[in-house]
């Protein structure tokens, strides 16, 4: 989640825990920005970008999001509030700063990108996908509790645990309409005669209402849209082609980067190509399905901007790896196989979102 939600949940935090931790202390010193900061803080690993986005997709809810790395987090957090002046004693701000923590895991766990939660152990991404990133209404709900709290003090716990019950149950709920949204659009396909390898149903900005479709079969990969009361309502498609992941660990062993591309990808795809005569480097498109802006309001707001960890590979005439490009547009040269390309473009040889978006077609 983006950090304003994160923000809200700690306020919650705080204003939830401080009379059970803190009788009496209606103002205790520093409590609410201990579990703010608490709340927020595992996004310090996004500085991991500026090492490079290889790094950014390494480490981003990585270590910091780890459940077994976030006992200690939590203990030096309490211990550093209270040497700046923090009134809590250790074992409250330590439990007060662990719940916010772990809010923030849960809130990240419940998006589509996923978390590294059992990191250094493990590196899978655990996500139940219940909420898009950015949900204004959610996140306006959660600082409005937080609001309230913070007006009414006599009210102030109970509209503060409000606040948390809708911060755990909102995402839950997403969970289970996308389930449902699952098993109907599988059976709207099967009615229809359609059949696909697989289907994906995840939420896409302003869900509940809008959900993103992702159809896999055979060397096709499409993308569109579903809304939660007329599955069957035509919505643009966009096509790409299918990239199996052996293709991007070959590719890896020029360029790591794509060896991590391929353990980050939840459905990896492909611009399709077209043959324009152009001279080299020749590019192919690469993408992740999963964060296509599809629906309507994302296609509003970004335009011709496919989504989130587009990257391009850059070939000579003999199918080398020379240089790829990240979804900021950078161009990163191959060592070995010498200076890269002096002004690359993305777009080389490829469609663009206009060629590929067929309106008001059906899956």
């Amino acid at each position: 989640m983006e950090p304003v939600t994160h923000l809200a949940a700690g306020l919650l935090t705080a204003q939830a825990l401080r009379p059970a931790l803190l009788p009496g202390k209606a103002a205790a010193r520093g409590f609410t920005l201990l579990c703010c900061v608490a709340a927020t803080i595992p996004d310090v690993d996004s500085l991991s970008g500026l090492l490079g986005p290889e790094s950014y997709l390494l480490h981003h809810r990585g270590l910091t999001h780890s459940i077994f790395f976030l006992p200690f987090f939590a203990l030096l957090l309490a211990w550093a509030a209270r040497r700046l002046g923090a009134d809590a004693p250790l074992r409250h701000g330590f439990m007060a700063a662990a719940l916010a923590l772990m809010t923030h895991l849960f809130l990240d766990v419940a998006t589509t990108f996923g978390t590294q939660l059992f990191t250094p152990f493990s590196n899978t991404r655990i996500s139940f996908e219940g909420v898009f990133i950015v949900d204004p209404i959610f996140t306006l709900a959660l600082l409005s509790f937080a609001l309230a709290a913070r007006l009414s003090p006599r009210q102030s716990q109970t509209l503060a645990l409000c606040g948390l019950g809708l911060l755990l149950g909102y995402p839950m709920l997403g969970n289970a309409l996308r389930l449902d949204m699952q098993a109907r659009y599988e059976a709207l396909l099967t009615a229809r005669g359609t059949s696909v390898e697989r289907v994906s149903i995840t939420p896409d900005a302003f869900s509940p209402y809008y959900w993103k479709v992702v159809l896999e079969d055979g060397q096709e990969v499409r993308v569109t849209t579903a809304t939660i009361f007329d599955l069957a309502a035509p919505h643009p498609v966009l096509r790409f082609l299918r990239l199996e992941r052996s293709e991007l660990l070959r590719l890896s062993q020029q360029a790591s980067f794509f060896g991590t591309y391929a353990w980050f990808a939840i459905h990896p795809a492909e611009w399709p190509a077209q043959a324009d005569g152009s001279a080299p480097p020749h590019a192919r498109r690469f993408l992740d399905a999963a964060y296509v802006n599809a629906s309507p309001v994302m296609a509003a707001l970004f335009r011709q901007k496919t989504g989130f960890a587009e990257c391009a590979a850059y070939f000579d005439d003999t199918g080398r790896l020379v240089a790829w490009s990240d979804w900021s547009g950078r161009t990163h040269p191959v060592p070995e196989a010498g200076a890269g390309p002096a002004s690359a473009k993305a777009s080389s040889g490829t469609a663009t979102a206009t060629d590929v978006r067929n309106s008001n077609m059906r899956p």
